[in-house]
């Protein structure tokens, strides 16, 4: 008996013991899972967060390299004349008045709204895009490479006639291998015009330099040809495959544009034109030398192009020897200006709808090399490559148009009758100035290298036609 007591005594102990062992509470799971989905939202708004900024600001280097990636974003787009955007276009005075009052802080907050559009290609925006207009001249020209924002063509730096507290960094974006011809052209001195509806230099940057000048970067979005009215050369533009946005905007720091200022005083010392008065820009800097924007032809709106008759025997007349043969290669002779070494040849500036270009007395066209109708097919396999090139040849009308006239090789008409050659597949769109009469259909006329035609463009078709795009630039 005692020992019973004794052992229920113990398991009284023993259960009293287990009995007040601390019980496994749930509550420490249920915070676990808590803290995890607290964890997870914050995870997931971040997410959102960070897409929506990734997203809304492509102009900063994170963004815009991820979204590059992703393939979230296009290239820069070349735009036609009539499908660039809304805008406003502000001359230095209009560009001073905006911008002058800006705090840093301000005109970075600007700087990034321009950027952003740009890089959107104008998409997803209703503001009015400001274009820069007006007269500047180029203190100096740069090389655009891989570190730079820009990562091929030339940037000039220019400076407002106007207000000598603007300046201008114009974008030349173009092909490594048009580089060369850029540099050739873009000297300091060179009267630079930037002009509403033929330029449409968009504003991407504005920045204030230590001694208080505004400084804004722009580019071209229509990306044309250009030539000067010295007749340097020509050179085509072409939009950027990609962009180094983290090498940020302006392309020059300050020194460089000091450094530009400083070069352009020493050429007007130089050249005699400071300190005859007060203001900075008392004659053009290069007589006679001016940018201007030359537009390359398109083809003809086929419902605007008058019919080009085809080519049968009945309207033709018997070939003559002179016919028979297919022009034979020549050696190409530049045409060359009459006038002595030095000396700027007189030029003119036409114009039709589509833009401008410089036309020249016979003989004072600028140096180029001189090429025959039969050189065309294989210059149609290389392109022009940003040289200056001029056509010269026997040709028959076989459409004509107002300002612009559809032409083919005498020897082509022979060639249609059964002699062989290569000029049966060559067509000549001419563009002539307006207020120029161009040759009545089935008139028949030479150029030499006189009065050669410019050669602007030119393309082969699937079919192995070549359209060779020319321009008259003598008067």
């Amino acid at each position: 008996m005692a020992n019973t007591r004794k052992r229920r005594a113990g398991d009284t102990v023993a259960g009293g013991d287990l009995g007040d062992a601390p019980r496994r509470s749930s509550s420490g799971g249920l915070f676990a899972w808590t803290v995890g989905i607290l964890f997870l939202v914050a995870l997931a708004l971040a997410c959102w967060i960070g897409s929506y900024y990734v997203f809304g600001h492509p102009e900063k280097a994170f963004s815009y390299s991820l979204l590059t990636r992703l393939g979230k974003l296009d290239e820069p787009k070349r735009f036609e004349l009539t499908a660039a955007p809304r805008g406003e276009f502000l001359s230095p005075a209009k560009l001073a008045a905006r911008f002058e009052g800006m705090s840093p802080r301000e005109l970075a907050r600007e700087s990034e709204g321009f950027l952003r559009n740009y890089i959107r290609n104008y998409k997803l925006t209703g503001d009015l895009v400001p274009y820069v207009v007006g007269d500047f001249v180029i203190l100096d020209s740069y090389e655009l490479g891989a570190a730079d924002f820009f990562p091929s063509g030339v940037v000039v730096v220019a400076q407002s006639k106007e207000n000598p507290q603007i300046l201008v960094e114009h974008i030349f974006s173009a092909d490594a291998k048009v580089v060369p011809v850029l540099h050739r052209m873009l000297l300091t001195g060179l009267d630079l015009q930037l002009k509403a509806k033929l330029d449409m230099s968009a504003l991407l940057n504005v920045s204030r330099t230590a001694d208080g000048k505004l400084v804004f970067t722009a580019i071209p979005l229509l990306y044309g040809s250009y030539a000067t009215t010295g007749g340097a050369g020509t050179f085509s533009l072409e939009p950027p495959k990609s962009l180094n946005v983290a090498a940020g905007l302006p392309v020059k720091n300050p020194e460089a544009v000091s450094e530009a200022l400083k070069k352009f005083a020493a050429y007007q010392r130089k050249t005699g034109v400071a300190g005859r008065n007060a203001n900075p820009f008392p004659v053009p800097a290069r007589q006679g030398q001016q940018l201007v924007r030359v537009d390359r032809p398109e083809p003809v709106n086929p419902a605007d192009r008058p019919e080009e008759p085809q080519a049968t025997p009945t309207p033709v007349p018997s070939p003559t020897p002179a016919l028979a043969q297919a022009t034979p290669p020549q050696p190409t002779p530049s045409p060359s200006p009459t006038s002595t070494p030095g000396e700027t040849p007189a030029a003119a500036i036409a114009s039709t709808a589509g833009g401008s270009w410089p036309v020249y007395d016979p003989g004072m066209m600028p140096r180029g090399r001189l090429l025959n109708i039969p050189d065309m097919p294989e210059l149609a396999s290389r392109g022009l490559q940003g040289e200056r090139l001029y056509l010269q040849g026997n040709f028959v009308v076989t459409a004509s148009g107002q300002n612009r006239a559809v032409l083919r090789s005498q020897a082509a008409i022979a060639e249609t009758l059964g002699l062989k050659g290569r000029t049966t597949n060559v067509r000549i769109i001419a563009e002539f100035p307006s207020g120029a009469k161009p040759p009545s259909e089935g008139s028949s006329f030479s150029r030499d290298l006189r009065r050669p035609f410019q050669i602007t463009d030119i393309r082969e078709s699937g079919d192995g036609q070549v359209n060779v795009y020319v321009r008259e630039v003598t008067r």
